[in-house]
């Protein structure tokens, strides 16, 4: 049987186009049976914070409350589909609070969030606020103290509390007591070298926090005896003694926030800035915040 030419070419164009139609109905089929990502939205953080089911106060840094640093840290969180945090990001606030306001934030836990009945990843942020209002928590120490005054333990935390309130004579008297009760309360020396230190009496502070050192290991409390003593020599351009006492605090602790930060500020004035990229290196691969405050100081030199 024969064809026209015409209908020839109707039939052939008609194959042809079957044929190009195909890889299109194949990836669109592709398309559907490949699962969309997970939708994200954004919220408020005033709204984002109403649906939390479970909130967590940050500890007050010890560093920052001896330094009497205050204020509030915002925390952009990144939320799954089950209301818990995988993400979290400090975008304002004081470097000494961020650590303590990050770790707080990442174990919240919220309700989870529909959309068209299906559940989606959320971002928005907490904000946390660092307050130092000692004055109840001093009325409350005194009161536990006219029941037990023989205890070292408690004239010491009395003793921390009117420090951080600049009350520094009666602070004085309390660390003495503490010491006077208990002479190897080495949380005591910790306190008393740091009053000499915020007062400006600078050999006082380090003499005191030698001899807490010479108490021998107590475990924690190395890495806080140096950083004072390294912080003390700072303060009187004393910079090779304190790069010593870094590196003990260091030595003590070698995952130690301060220290790291500290030594890297410390190379900076010595002039060594290989040595203080290589604290921020270390710094940034500990994920601390610490690490852009370093950085900052690095880029200002310069």
């Amino acid at each position: 049987m024969s064809y026209p030419k015409r209908s020839l070419r109707v039939l052939f164009t008609s194959i042809a186009i079957g044929f190009s139609a195909m890889p299109i109905a194949f990836a669109q089929h592709q398309s559907q049976d490949k699962p969309e990502p997970p939708k994200i939205i954004r919220k408020s953080g005033g709204v984002l914070q109403g649906s939390a089911i479970k909130r967590v106060e940050p500890d007050y840094p010890p560093l920052a409350k001896a330094a009497r640093v205050s204020g509030s840290v915002v925390v952009e969180v990144t939320i799954d589909e089950e209301g818990k945090v995988f993400a979290a990001r400090a975008i304002s606030g004081h470097p000494l609070l961020k650590d303590a306001a990050v770790g707080a934030a990442r174990e919240w836990t919220f309700s989870q969030t529909m959309l068209t009945g299906v559940p989606v990843r959320v971002i928005g942020t907490i904000t946390f606020n660092f307050s130092l209002d000692y004055k109840r928590e001093i009325k409350s120490a005194r009161n536990e103290l006219a029941a037990k005054p023989n205890s070292a333990q408690l004239h010491y935390e009395l003793a921390d509390l009117l420090r951080s309130d600049s009350q520094y004579d009666e602070s004085l008297a309390e660390f003495n007591q503490a010491l006077a009760l208990d002479p190897r309360h080495v949380e005591a020396f910790i306190g008393l070298a740091t009053l000499y230190q915020s007062t400006g009496r600078f050999d006082e502070s380090i003499d005191t926090a030698r001899r807490g050192l010479e108490l021998g290991p107590a475990p924690g409390y190395a890495e806080m005896l140096n950083l004072l003593l390294g912080e003390t020599y700072l303060r009187q351009d004393r910079n090779q003694e304190a790069l010593e006492s870094f590196k003990q605090a260091v030595a003590a602790k070698s995952d130690s926030i301060a220290g790291h930060y500290q030594l890297g500020l410390t190379y900076l004035k010595l002039g060594d800035k290989q040595s203080a990229y290589a604290e921020y290196s270390i710094l940034k691969d500990m994920g601390t915040q610490m690490a852009e405050a370093l950085n900052r100081a690095l880029e200002k030199d310069n």
